[in-house]
């Protein structure tokens, strides 16, 4: 079958539906809602990971918390005494480092010397680093003011460096981000955990870093930038279970201090004897809900728990990842690229070359596959590919290929609609495109049956009336045979004059296609009746029909030129059926089948044999039988045309002349019509005067075609 021109530009639109993809995955990539996206599969590859193995011991918190909060004589917030004493306990229990995330901004003017305590217990600590922020003021047109705030001047005295706690939260409000730098006015401020990793590793470390290029370097520490002047947090594990937490009463709580309440049991003493915060990098800061430092970060919803993270947690997570070095960056962008050109590739080919539901499996193997290789450069590397621009690149080509096969796919459907619709039946129509078996240039071997039907002595009649009145009778009786076809789910393979040719089991294939043409066969009887009566009526002459069928193997399919399609089918078995189609005017018969036939529809059909015959163009003699009806016969008509009938060709058959003569002669006196009693009486007549050789064999040369 020649193909539609159309598909012979599926190349074109795979490279269209390619380059399109591609540059609406790009595109569609500065999108909020597709940047969420991206950052929901980061999540996503923290949660399948998990808390990091083995977990950093060297950090510890200290949390101002509900027990802090109700336990402490003196209310949030605390006086700078509680402060100092804090610090001379952390280091009195041997605390590396003491990093403050809380602000100390204004001077106690009412009680100066709780700010002198804290400024001497940090100057004798030498341990300690403070907290300080610049911030924002924004108003119509953006960031309208900037202002640094530092620790309280008797703070600075102390020679303590500070480190600002400004955060930065992506676009769906979650922190994944920590500041290297920020700058005002000239002036470079680190925030709290850079200072904190300069503190720790001094004196090797320079006092300014490298912050220029790709990498924020500090010493030898080369940290790898997510923006300008971030980097990604690789955080440890979810909040409240990855770093060790202590209530910052218990830590006051020595010898010399009271609580309020009851519980009052010197816990301090307790964790020098443990050593808990021996070399501890201790992380001072709020973990109470109440006091509004809580964040959103990757591991927020993990294990069915949703649990904000406090900030102090933050800046510890960031300084882990600084002083482990196990840093989170992104791929290289032409890698992206390339992944996205790749996968983009597969799925447009895969939708327009291959069948929707293969296409769909494949694409979804690689959406799949995308998400293990990511995954596994994420925990391995600590890689941040980009998924979403080739998921969305993926998608694109997907729905545009299957927009481009659906289309195409209609044009041909339409296409082959429009040729078959006058060959077969709606339904059949429907069944083979469905399918999807089209018929194919050249043809195949198929399982079918074939139905040939002519009308007796048209050229008489064709002469006799007026063309227009013929072509008018004709076309009547086409029409309504050519519905019955159909309505069998029959093939109309073609019209020779006044000849139909019909094939069941093809193009779409059935098992019942004897059957379906025997029943079609019948009806065109039953049909042909009622046109005869409405011709009598008219006082026209009417006129009969003859009709042949055999089932076998044939080649069908497009046996016409390239140019011109023409659906048809050759081969033997058709010759057969054709002859059987001119046999009946030898038998006086209407319906002739094939044993072939009447083997597959016998269940369903009422048939007698005729003849064992030898019909012109094959030499392997055959059994032909008579189709009377598809409905039990009236019970004379049983018993004679069918039983007495089969008796006596018996008779015929055994060589027994005169018996089988008595039998067609008994036929003949209520069925004086049957044309093959009539015809075997003249046999008989004929064997009885001139006997045939001894080895005969039964065989009946049919002579015409």
């Amino acid at each position: 079958m020649k193909k539609d021109k159309h598909l012979h530009s599926k190349p074109v639109f795979a490279v269209l539906i390619i380059i399109g993809s591609v540059f609406l995955a790009r595109f569609f990539t500065v999108f909020p809602a597709v940047e969420s996206l991206q950052l929901k599969t980061i999540d996503s590859f923290f949660k399948l990971r998990g808390p990091v193995q083995p977990p950093d011991t060297s950090i510890v918190i200290v949390g101002i918390d509900d027990n802090s909060l109700n336990g402490l004589a003196e209310k949030w917030p605390f006086p700078g005494s509680y402060y100092g004493r804090l610090v001379k306990n952390l280091v009195k229990a041997g605390a590396r480092a003491i990093v403050f995330d809380i602000e100390f901004f204004e001077t106690n003017a009412r009680e100066p010397q709780q700010d002198f305590n804290l400024s001497d217990a940090i100057k004798e600590a030498h341990n300690v680093i403070l907290a300080g922020k610049i911030i924002y003021e924004t108003g119509k047109y953006g960031v309208e003011h900037e202002n640094v705030l530092r620790p309280n001047a008797w703070l600075l005295e102390s020679g303590a460096p500070w480190g600002t706690v400004n955060s930065i939260e992506d676009t769906d409000g979650f922190l994944r981000r920590y500041f290297l730098f920020l700058e005002y006015k000239g002036d470079v401020h680190y925030p709290l955990a850079i200072e904190a990793y300069k503190y720790l590793v001094q004196p090797t470390i320079p006092t300014e870093a490298n912050r220029s290029g790709a990498e924020f370097i500090l010493g030898e520490q080369r940290i790898p930038k997510i923006d300008a002047n971030t980097m990604m947090i690789n955080y440890r594990g979810p909040a409240e279970t990855t770093f060790a937490t202590y209530s910052f009463a218990d830590i006051l709580d020595d010898a010399n201090f009271e609580l309020v309440d009851d519980s009052d049991t010197d816990v301090l003493e307790h964790h020098l004897t443990w050593g808990t915060f021996k070399d501890k990098i201790v992380f001072v800061g709020a973990v109470a809900e109440e006091l509004y430092d809580k964040k959103f970060t990757p591991f927020y919803s993990y294990k069915g728990k949703h649990v904000k993270m406090a900030g102090v947690e933050t800046h510890a997570n960031a300084l882990s990842t600084i002083m482990r070095g196990d840093f989170i960056k992104k791929i290289d962008p032409f890698i992206d690229y390339i992944i996205l050109i790749v996968l983009v590739v597969l799925a447009a080919l895969s939708i327009i070359y291959l069948k929707p539901l293969v296409a769909s499996l494949l694409i979804f193997l690689e959406i799949a596959l995308l998400r293990i290789i990511a995954y596994g450069i994420f925990l391995h590397h600590g890689l941040i590919m980009d998924v979403t621009m080739p998921l969305i690149g993926v998608l694109f080509s997907y729905v545009s290929g299957l927009v481009f096969t659906i289309v195409t796919e209609r044009r041909e459907k339409v296409r082959i609609r429009r040729i078959f619709q006058h060959y077969m039946s709606p339904t059949i129509v429907n069944q083979m495109l469905d399918s999807g078996r089209l018929p194919e240039f050249g043809g195949e071997r198929r399982d079918l049956t074939v139905l040939f039907s002519d009308i007796r002595k048209f050229s008489n009649f064709s002469e006799k009336y007026e063309p227009e009145f013929v072509v008018k009778r004709l076309s009547d009786y086409l029409t309504q045979m050519v519905d019955i076809i159909f309505k069998n789910n029959g093939t109309l393979d073609k019209f020779v004059g006044d000849e139909i040719m019909a094939l069941f089991g093809a193009p779409y294939y059935f098992a019942d296609h004897a059957e379906r043409a025997c029943f079609t066969a019948v009806e065109m009887l039953e049909k042909l009746r009622l046109l005869q009566k409405k011709m009598a009526a008219e006082n026209s002459d009417y006129f009969d029909i003859g009709i042949g069928i055999n089932s076998g193997n044939a080649l069908v399919g497009n046996l016409g030129s390239k140019q011109i399609f023409d659906y048809t089918v050759i081969g033997n078995e058709i010759n057969l059926g054709a002859r059987l189609e001119s046999a009946n005017k030898i038998y006086q018969t209407q319906i002739l089948i094939s044993e072939n036939t009447y083997q597959q529809a016998k269940d369903k059909i009422i048939a007698r044999e005729i003849d064992f015959v030898r019909v012109v163009g094959i030499n392997k003699p055959l059994r032909i039988y008579e189709l009377r009806s598809v409905e039990p016969l009236p019970p004379m008509e049983q018993e004679l045309i069918m039983q007495t009938f089969a008796e006596a060709l018996q008779l015929y058959k055994s060589h027994r002349w005169g018996d089988a003569l008595k039998a067609f002669r008994r036929i003949l006196r209520h069925f004086p019509a049957d044309g093959p009693s009539r015809l075997y009486t003249v046999r008989c007549l004929d064997f009885l005067e001139h006997p045939p050789d001894v080895d005969w064999d039964g065989v009946h040369d049919l002579k015409q075609k």
